[in-house]
């Protein structure tokens, strides 16, 4: 059971609601920081409570605009620990550069890593993010804790209801991974539905943004409604192409869950016009259209700190 006396939890610009939502099932009250700029821009950011021999915690996704998301958080962390803090532990439910987790070419760089460094360097014990792109970030986090969290729970729930809704029959489904990486995700929804059949898409980038589907293994999806999950949809080429694909096999119909919308490039309408009946993701990342269902990771948090502080 969370110590109320001994915990601060705060907010920074990106989760603020996510965050009320995680003190109101822990029956906490959010702490209150200061975050203003300079005329030039520059970042000003540190907590209005004393912070002394506290366990502190920061709710803050570093979405887009990715840089001041992430300076705001660098900067109150290193305010936190010259004032003392106990601990301070990063709730980064969206972790910005993560895709820039590997070397692909000779002279690229492991951007996922210098960002773990750079939290590293400002004073963070843990880190604790949501569904990460790939196994690669685990070594990241050196001399320091990491834990990853899983939006599986929270999306079997929504779907156990939505697809009542739907009036489509979980004996209808396949779960659709678009990826041989996204395998995890895949049969972690699976398992929480009941044990669905899986279906693997083989998926290849020509570059950047850039997908390719050749070819479906696993389950057949003729006359069954895919059920395709991601970790993040950005520009929306990957769920595009691999819906195309679904049709193509004879599918009912497609609906798509992901951890992290970042909808890029018009990317919404662009899923919409392919015929995807329901999308829904977490609110790892705030969203400014009212188009898609959002499904929360507040209990997810809550349990974490719950059971740890």
């Amino acid at each position: 059971m969370t110590n109320k006396e001994q915990v601060l939890l705060f907010s920074l610009t990106s989760c603020e609601e996510l965050t009320n939502k995680v003190a109101k099932e822990l029956g906490l009250k959010r702490s209150s920081a200061t975050l203003r700029r300079f005329a030039d821009n520059e970042i000003f950011a540190r907590p209005d409570v004393d912070v002394k021999n506290k366990d502190c915690l920061i709710i803050h996704s570093t979405c887009n605009p990715v840089n001041d998301r992430l300076m705001e958080l660098l900067i109150f962390i290193d305010a936190l620990k010259r004032a003392k803090a106990k601990s301070i532990t990063a709730i980064i439910p969206y972790y910005g550069y993560v895709r820039q987790d590997r070397i692909i070419d000779i002279g690229d760089p492991i951007s996922a890593k210098l960002v773990a460094n750079c939290l590293k360097v400002a004073g963070v014990d843990h880190v604790v993010s949501i569904d990460y792109h790939s196994e690669n970030m685990a070594s990241f986090f050196e001399d320091m804790k990491a834990t990853p969290l899983f939006s599986t729970e929270v999306f079997a729930d929504y779907y156990q209801k939505r697809l009542k809704k739907l009036k489509i029959s979980l004996n209808d489904v396949v779960i659709v991974s678009p990826d041989k990486g996204g395998l995890d995700r895949a049969t972690n929804l699976s398992n929480a539905l009941g044990g669905l059949p899986i279906a693997i898409m083989n998926k290849f980038r020509p570059e950047p943004n850039k997908a390719m589907i050749t070819n479906i293994r696993g389950a057949s999806v003729a006359n069954k409604y895919c059920l395709m999950i991601d970790d993040i949809i950005d520009t929306g080429g990957t769920i595009m192409a691999a819906s195309k694909e679904l049709l193509n096999n004879d599918a009912n119909g497609i609906l798509i869950c992901a951890s992290h919308g970042i909808f890029s490039k018009n990317a919404l309408a662009k899923l919409y016009r392919c015929g995807i009946l329901d999308i829904a993701i977490s609110d790892s990342i705030p969203q400014e259209e009212d188009v898609v269902s959002i499904v929360s990771l507040a209990p997810v948090i809550a349990k974490f700190i719950d059971e740890n502080f």
